[in-house]
């Protein structure tokens, strides 16, 4: 059977950070496992309910030079399927994107990033590290 593995940043709600490889996160699972890329490669048993986000990034260096105007609104993402999505983490980060799967009562959902040159190709962002999550069409 074919693992696939996904590069990711897993940021915890107390400021950790896990830069790896998973190929068993499910959104609806509670624990999901990552790879370190650092010497030794340990794997870690992450437990969602401490989580920020998952990013699941295009490198894991990314682009330090990098800064997103952060001028996403409806204008920009107008012609773009999905639910538009402003979320506005609780230590103080904003993300524009779309998402498919939007609803407050749930532990989290998928947002893929308005900023096209950033190095998220998506995120799955738990409800709870939030302060507000603005949507429309």
């Amino acid at each position: 059977m074919l693992k696939i593995e996904n590069k990711v940043v897993v940021r915890f709600r107390d400021g950790r950070m896990i830069k790896g490889y998973t190929h068993d996160f499910n959104p609806n699972k509670e624990i999901f496992h990552v790879t370190e890329t650092q010497p030794g490669e340990e794997v870690i048993e992450v437990s969602t309910s401490l989580l920020k986000a998952v990013f699941f990034v295009k490198t894991f260096e990314g682009n330090k030079d990098h800064r997103s105007t952060g001028d996403f609104g409806v204008e920009t993402l107008k012609n773009v399927p999905g639910l538009k999505v402003k979320v506005a983490f609780s230590d103080g980060e904003v993300m524009y994107g779309t998402t498919h799967g939007y609803a407050p009562q749930r532990k989290g959902f998928f947002i893929f990033p308005a900023d096209k040159e950033s190095n998220n190709d998506r995120a799955f962002v738990i409800v709870e590290s939030t302060d507000n999550v603005e949507t429309w069409r």
